[in-house]
C-alpha cells in the first residue's frame, strides 16, 4: 500500500528546557487520528482485521484484549513500525498509513513499547537525543547541551535517573524510564503507551499518571495498553476491547471489571481464581532467621505446607524477590537455614536447589528464565535434561518429544508450536513455555516471582489453574507478586514484606484489602 501524504509539516516540536508541558496547548476540531478498516495479514492469517476508530484528542484511548488479540500488531501500524495489508489511518493532513517509525514521529505520533530500543554503552542522556542529537558550533555533537536537556527532562517528568548513567547497567524499570523520556523529548500530538508500568516502582508509577494528565490537558491523545485492570479506570477515558485480532466493543473506561473481561474472553470474574486447597500436609519448606550477605533480607522466618500457596507481597524493593533468589541459591546467606521436608540445606547454586527438590521461577522471563532464539521444545525440556527422571548424555528425540508435548498439555500451551522460536509469542505463552520447564523433573517446593507480569486476563487463568494444580498435587508454593488482587484470591495466607523484613500475617479468612496495604508502607 502507498501512503498518501502532503509533505510532511512536523507538528511533535522539542522542549525548551525551561518550558513547561502546559505551554502548548493544541487545539483539535475533530479527532487526533481516524482509522479506516485497517488491516494485517501475514500469510494467509489476518492478524488483525477491519479497524475502525476514531483517537480523540485529550482523551486516553485503552486497547484491552488477551494476548494475540492484535494490540501490539495495531499499535504497530500506527507508530510505523508495520504497514497495514488493508485500510487506512489519517492525523492532520496525512492519509494512508506510515511507512517507517520516522514518517510517523514527523507526523507527531510517539510510541513507547514493550520491547525497549536503547543503546546499552550508551548514557541516558545519548539515548534520550539518540537520532537527534543536538549539535554544537562546527558540527560537533553537543555533548553538554544534550545532558543538559536530558537533565531538564527527567526533573520535568519526576523520575529517578541520572543522565550521565549507563544503560545497560540500569535496571529494566529505570530503562522504561529512559524510553518514555525518549518519547516525551518531544510534545507529541498522539502517544502510545505498551505496557508502561509493568517495571515501575510505585513512586514512578504515579509519576507517570501525573504526567499523562498534563498531556491529557493540552490536547495528546493518548492510547494505552495495559493488563492492570485498576489502570484502566483510574486513567483511561474511553476502552476499545480486541478479540482475535477483531474490534468487539469500545466501551467507557468505567465499565465493570467483569463485563471488560466478558468481552475480551468470554469468561467471568469469578472463573479466574481458583479456590486454594485447605486441607495442608505437612511443612516442606521452612526457613528460619534467614538474612544475606548484601542484608536484602533481614532475620526472615517462614514456612510454606505440602497443598499450602503462601503468598509474599509488598512495595518494589522490599525483598520479596530477594527471598525467591535466595532460596534458590542466587543470593548468599550470612545466617539462617532452610530445611526442605525437614532436611537442612545449604544452596550456593540453582542447581543444588532444583537437586533438592527446589524451583524458582524469576520475574524476568527473558533476561533470566528463556531462552529466546530456540525452540519452545527445547526450553521446556532444558533444566529436564539434567535433573529429570530422562537425565542422559545422549539425546533422546523421540522421547523428549513426547515429554515436550506432555508439559505443554499441563500449562495449556499449543503443542503444534513447540518447535516455534520463544521469541515469536506472545507474553503469555512465554510465560507458558517458563512455566512447564519446572515441571520436567521432582519438585517439591515451587517459587514464583511475579508469575504474570505483562500476562493478559485470559493467559492469567491458565497460569493460576497450573499454580493451584501444583498445590494439590501436595506441593509447597511460594507465591510472590505485585499484583495484590493475585495474592489475595490464590493464597492460604498472605505475607508482607517490608525493608528486607517479614513484618505481617494475614489468614484467608482475615483479608481486608486495606489493612494490608497500610502494612506496605512504614
Amino acid at each position: 500500500m502507498q501512503a498518501v501524504s502532503s509533505s510532511p509539516t512536523p507538528s511533535a516540536q522539542r522542549l525548551q528546557p525551561d518550558e513547561p508541558f502546559e505551554s502548548r496547548r493544541d487545539t483539535h476540531a475533530g479527532s487526533a487520528m481516524s482509522l479506516r478498516g485497517l488491516g494485517k495479514r501475514y500469510g494467509t492469517h489476518w492478524a488483525l482485521k477491519d479497524i475502525s476508530l476514531e483517537i480523540m484528542p485529550g482523551a486516553v484511548h485503552v486497547f484491552f484484549g488477551e494476548n494475540g488479540a492484535g494490540k501490539s500488531t495495531l499499535i504497530s501500524l500506527l507508530a510505523g513500525a508495520n504497514q497495514p495489508t488493508a485500510g487506512t489511518l489519517a492525523i492532520g493532513m496525512h492519509t494512508g498509513c506510515f511507512r517507517s517509525v520516522n514518517e510517523a514521529r514527523s507526523h507527531g505520533v510517539r510510541a513507547v513499547f514493550q520491547e525497549f530500543s536503547l543503546v546499552p554503552n550508551l548514557t541516558v542522556a545519548d539515548n534520550i537525543a539518540l537520532g537527534d542529537e543536538a549539535m554544537a558550533w562546527g558540527g560537533i555533537l553537543g555533548k553538554a547541551l544534550m545532558r543538559r536537556e536530558a537533565r531538564a527532562l527527567i526533573e520535568r517528568l519526576g523520575f529517578d535517573l541520572d543522565e550521565n548513567a549507563l544503560v545497560g547497567g540500569l535496571s529494566r524499570g529505570k530503562q522504561q524510564m529512559v524510553e518514555i523520556c525518549k518519547a516525551l523529548r518531544c510534545v507529541p500530538k498522539v502517544l502510545i503507551l505498551d505496557e508502561p508500568t509493568a517495571s515501575l516502582t510505585t513512586h514512578d508509577t504515579q509519576a507517570l499518571f501525573a504526567l499523562l494528565a498534563k498531556l491529557k490537558e493540552q490536547g495528546t491523545a493518548i492510547i494505552y495498553i495495559t493488563h492492570r485492570m485498576e489502570e484502566i479506570a483510574e486513567l483511561g477515558d474511553v476502552v476499545t476491547v480486541l478479540r482475535d485480532g477483531a474490534w468487539v466493543a469500545t466501551v467507557p473506561a468505567g465499565t465493570d471489571e467483569s463485563h471488560l473481561i466478558e468481552l475480551m474472553s468470554g469468561r467471568t470474574l469469578a472463573d479466574l481464581y481458583p479456590a486454594p486447597r485447605t486441607e495442608l500436609g505437612a511443612v516442606r519448606l521452612e526457613i528460619r532467621g534467614l538474612s544475606t550477605v548484601g542484608k536484602e533480607l533481614d532475620d526472615i522466618n517462614l514456612e510454606v505446607r505440602a497443598g499450602e500457596i503462601v503468598g509474599v507481597g509488598g512495595l518494589v524493593g522490599c525483598g520479596k524477590s530477594e527471598l525467591g533468589q535466595a532460596c534458590f541459591g542466587l543470593l548468599e546467606a550470612t545466617r539462617g537455614s532452610i530445611a526442605v521436608d525437614g532436611k537442612a540445606m545449604c544452596f550456593r547454586h540453582p542447581a543444588q536447589a532444583i537437586e533438592a527438590g527446589v524451583w524458582y521461577s524469576p520475574p524476568d522471563r527473558k533476561r533470566d528464565g528463556l531462552s529466546m532464539m530456540r525452540p519452545a521444545s527445547e526450553n521446556m525440556l532444558l533444566s529436564s535434561l539434567a535433573f529429570g527422571p530422562g537425565r542422559s548424555r545422549l539425546l533422546r528425540r523421540k522421547a523428549e518429544a513426547e515429554t515436550s508435548r506432555r508439559l505443554s498439555s499441563k500449562v495449556d500451551f499449543p503443542a503444534g508450536r513447540l518447535g516455534e522460536a520463544v521469541e515469536n509469542f506472545s507474553g503469555g505463552n512465554q510465560q507458558k513455555v517458563l512455566l512447564a520447564k519446572g515441571l520436567g523433573q521432582e519438585i517439591d517446593v515451587y517459587i514464583f516471582d511475579e508469575p504474570t507480569v505483562g500476562v493478559d486476563v485470559g493467559a492469567r487463568a491458565a497460569v493460576y489453574r497450573y499454580i493451584a494444580e501444583l498445590s494439590a498435587s501436595g506441593a509447597a508454593v511460594l507465591l510472590i507478586s505485585s499484583d495484590l488482587p493475585e495474592l489475595l484470591g490464590l493464597s492460604n495466607r498472605l505475607l508482607v514484606m517490608r525493608n528486607g523484613r517479614l513484618v505481617a500475617q494475614f489468614d484467608r479468612a482475615g483479608y481486608e484489602q486495606h489493612l494490608i496495604l497500610e502494612q506496605f508502607f512504614e
